[in-house]
């Protein structure tokens, strides 16, 4: 049987550019973690205001033995 394991990676507004994603995707890949997407969920900020962010979606996939 197979389960999905997923990973939601806060993306920084500034801080956040393609080096930082590649390093990201480069040292989750290894552990199984493919890159599903880009979502805008909602989150909150440091004064928990509600905002919209994007999040990198990972999803890694476990094979169970029944």
């Amino acid at each position: 049987m197979k389960t999905y394991e997923y990973e939601l990676v806060k993306m920084e507004p500034v801080e956040t550019d393609s080096d930082s994603i590649y390093e990201i995707l480069n040292d989750r890949g290894p552990r199984g973690f493919r890159l599903v997407g880009i979502q805008k969920l909602w989150s909150h900020d440091s004064d928990w205001n509600a905002i919209q962010r994007n999040f990198l979606v990972l999803e890694k996939e476990v094979e169970e033995e029944l």
